[in-house]
């Protein structure tokens, strides 16, 4: 027990001893707390600014204009008398689309001809795109069942029943989850998760490919002397100490903070997290003993980032990535976490159905305890050796 806390000491004193540690691990995980969400802040598109190209200039195409701007997708700042003069606008960024009303919409309408409606803007940017085009279509149907019922009415049927004829059936759509439709309670707990992956797998880094330089410098430090199963466990105890405070501020004060929702338990959340977090401590040290610098750990991990997020599950769809991909991501601690996480907190489920993300997470972490341990004892015959081969005779 001694020889555990002493080294817990150490390990302690080395941490914050690294500017670059401190950095990453305690600027890094504040700043992405306000980083990450800033752009899902607002959840979903809305007001999204566009431009009239008016060619039927009558008063069903100015009902029509008004239906437009009165949805929450779109606002209407003015009317042009071309596409080029649209195009223009969007080229400057003075606005994202345009809606174009053809000649004799009003007549065509009446006499239940097919009437087009053309929209247009920077695709490029696909989240304001396909709002423009919700917007026009709600303001368009809207308008087309209007004229409907007010026909139904002519012909001398009352307006409720007229209304029922129109639309004999009706959705009541209700999410179940995601209440609010949003990208926030979808991306950021998620996110949050890959974070303290990236950064524990970082500053883990930069602990063991900065004390594999001064090994190199023929120092011999506590990591070369102690034992590889002690000098685990010790790390381990410091580092899942530190990001368990991070995670419930994470998991805590930032979701309340953003509005994001927390449906399981604090305890539900830690029995995943813990598991999670040993992993990523084990992980970081085994690959910590591939770094002979400790720069190398930054560049290598911040390069993985997408392709662990991106394979994860959460964005794009398991069903639509490769069979291998699917695969290799389960390597990653992250990816059992994520899906655990987002059952367990977000879709309301028991911990009982999530329990097989535990378990994965505790078989990784203890596959890459084994590995950690094999290449800690690795090194350190390894430096002995270079350290005994340079004495004197």
């Amino acid at each position: 027990m001694n020889k555990f806390l002493a080294l817990v000491v150490l390990e302690i004193k080395s941490i914050f001893a690294d500017r670059s540690i401190l950095l990453t691990m305690f600027g890094g995980i504040i700043m992405y707390s306000i980083l990450y969400p800033l752009p899902y802040s607002q959840q979903v598109a809305r007001n999204v600014e566009i431009v009239v190209i008016d060619y039927d200039r009558s008063s069903m195409s100015r009902e029509l204009i008004r239906m437009v701007n009165a949805t929450p997708d779109t606002h209407i700042t003015g009317q042009v008398n071309s596409v080029k003069e649209a195009e223009a606008l969007i080229e400057t960024g003075a606005t994202k689309g345009f809606l174009i009303i053809p000649e004799h919409f009003r007549r065509d309408l009446y006499m239940e001809k097919a009437v087009t409606l053309s929209l247009g803007g920077d695709a490029s940017y696909f989240m304001t795109y396909s709002t423009i085009a919700s917007g026009i279509l709600k303001a368009g149907g809207t308008l087309s069942a209007k004229i409907k019922v007010v026909r139904l009415t002519v012909d001398k049927e009352n307006m409720l029943l007229a209304k029922q004829q129109w639309q004999p059936a009706s959705l009541n759509l209700q999410p179940v989850f995601n209440q609010r439709n949003g990208y926030l309670d979808y991306v950021v707990p998620a996110v949050f998760i890959l974070i303290l992956q990236q950064t524990l797998l970082i500053v883990s880094g930069i602990l063991s490919g900065g004390q594999n330089e001064r090994s190199r410098a023929k120092e011999q430090g506590y990591w070369l002397t102690a034992s590889p199963t002690l000098l685990l466990l010790a790390r381990c105890f410091v580092f899942l100490s530190l990001y368990l405070v991070f995670s419930l501020y994470y998991f805590g004060f930032a979701l309340d903070m953003y509005g994001v929702n927390r449906l399981a338990a604090a305890w539900d959340i830690i029995k995943l997290l813990v598991p999670f977090l040993l992993a990523v401590v084990c992980l970081g040290v085994a690959l910590g003993q591939l770094y002979n610098q400790a720069e190398t750990a930054t560049q290598v991990i911040l390069f993985s980032s997408m392709p662990v997020l991106f394979s994860s599950g959460f964005i794009w769809p398991i069903s639509e990535i490769p069979a291998w991909l699917v695969t290799v991501s389960q390597l990653f601690p992250s990816t059992a976490a994520i899906q655990g996480l987002l059952q367990l907190n977000q879709m309301g489920a028991d911990f009982e159905m999530v329990r097989h993300f535990q378990t994965q997470l505790l078989i990784q972490c203890f596959a890459y305890a084994l590995l950690a341990i094999m290449l800690l004892a690795y090194k350190q015959r390894k430096y002995r050796i270079n350290a005994g081969a340079r004495l004197p005779k």
